[in-house]
């Protein structure tokens, strides 16, 4: 039993997840977003493609772009952000991750 059907209110997380974490796989949650935020902030558009399915049913919803179907469609938008004239670093803390068998 989780802690959510056991009533049990999950406590965020404060460790931030900025990129710089080892990296030996994308197994756990936490690789995997590790893997994201490292392409993310280095402004690498092969290693984020790499964070992503190549298939037509992902969506990512934000604030640069709305909502964008498919890779084809949300890599414009990292190929915008990392080719653009601003430089962002992103951290990823006060959160929790809640898994099923197919995804988290």
């Amino acid at each position: 039993m989780d802690s959510e059907s056991s009533g049990e209110i999950m406590q965020p997380i404060q460790l931030p997840i900025t990129g710089q974490e080892y990296r030996c796989d994308r197994s756990s949650p936490v690789q995997a977003l590790s893997h994201f935020y490292a392409a993310f902030n280095n402004r690498d558009l092969g290693a984020m493609s790499e964070s992503w399915s190549n298939t037509d049913d992902i969506a990512m919803d934000n604030p640069l772009g709305g909502i964008m179907r498919g890779w084809n469609e949300i890599r414009t938008v990292y190929e915008r952000l990392f080719n653009g004239p601003a430089h962002g670093y992103v951290e990823y803390y006060d959160y929790t991750i809640h898994e099923t068998n197919e995804m988290f």
